[in-house]
């Protein structure tokens, strides 16, 4: 999922265009008005019909109205298909879309929020890499998860590209690529628990409990991991001790999460086949 509709920390500098901009610049920066300061533009029919009619008026604007479009589109379900193709046609001309200009000096300051998985979520100010995350999320949702790990490793590796590829090894269920992806790593910050928890589940579906286990208590070792993560490893960690035939422990992992969210849907279905009392 994304969420395009905010800018970034530094949007008490947004630029504006001066005296001697060119008219399609002001139209541009009347639109990231609407949208991200003001908030008059919140419909998506609506604001694609907007940037359809300033892309007729200003065909300069093209590069900048097309990342908008998709960014919009990518949001709304009813899109998918569109969104999907478009960036198909805008993935190649990456580096030259954000060259230009008017992308520049105004798309910077818009922060897509993007999960990646459950628990971690990419903020990047909307460049070719916050792209690359997008696209390979909407490939990921349409099953297309070899093209999706083609994406992610024409961007820049980081920790972010990281998780998002041992997620998607984790859905094709080549459990060793996860295990290789995620090697190495300590529990230093989200990114890398997470790392962990990805780790820890491609074990528990080899079937390698005591080495999933691990991984788990590792990801679980800092309470300063934001509550996302540290939710997801208990519940993780739960269907391992359910498949030890632990359900106290499953059940106390479980009650964990619904003591920071009483509403958590997973932790919910999980404790409804449990008893009230489980005997070890």
């Amino acid at each position: 999922s994304v969420n395009s509709n905010q800018l970034n920390h530094q949007s008490d500098v947004l630029p504006k265009p001066g005296i001697i901009s060119s008219k399609s610049e002001k139209a541009f920066y009347k639109l990231i008005e609407e949208l991200y300061i003001d908030k008059s533009l919140v419909q998506t029919k609506e604001i694609i019909d907007r940037l359809k009619l300033l892309d007729e008026e200003f065909p300069e604007l093209k590069f900048p109205l097309e990342l908008l479009a998709f960014l919009y589109a990518i949001q709304n379900e009813d899109y998918d298909d569109k969104a999907l193709a478009w960036i198909t046609k805008i993935w190649p001309k990456r580096v030259e879309l954000f060259k230009d200009p008017i992308v520049e000096k105004y798309l910077g300051y818009i922060t897509p929020r993007t999960q990646i998985t459950r628990g971690i979520t990419s903020d990047e100010p909307f460049n070719e890499q916050a792209l690359g995350y997008i696209y390979a999320e909407a490939l990921q949702s349409e099953k297309k998860f070899e093209r999706a790990l083609e994406v992610l490793h024409e961007i820049s590796a980081d920790q972010i590209t990281a998780i998002s590829i041992a997620d998607i090894e984790l859905l094709m269920g080549d459990f060793d690529a996860a295990i290789e992806t995620t090697e190495d790593v300590e529990n230093e910050d989200d990114a890398t628990a997470m790392m962990l928890i990805l780790r820890g589940i491609a074990f528990r579906e080899k079937s390698l409990n005591d080495a999933a286990l691990e991984c788990f208590k590792r990801a679980l070792s800092s309470k300063k991991r934001s509550e996302g993560v540290l939710h997801r490893a208990l519940l993780e960690r739960s269907t391992v001790y359910l498949k030890l035939g632990k359900k106290a422990m499953a059940r106390k992992d479980l009650e964990r999460i619904l003591v920071d969210d009483p509403s958590s849907v997973e932790a919910n279905e999980a404790l409804k086949s449990l008893p009230l009392k489980v005997e070890e």
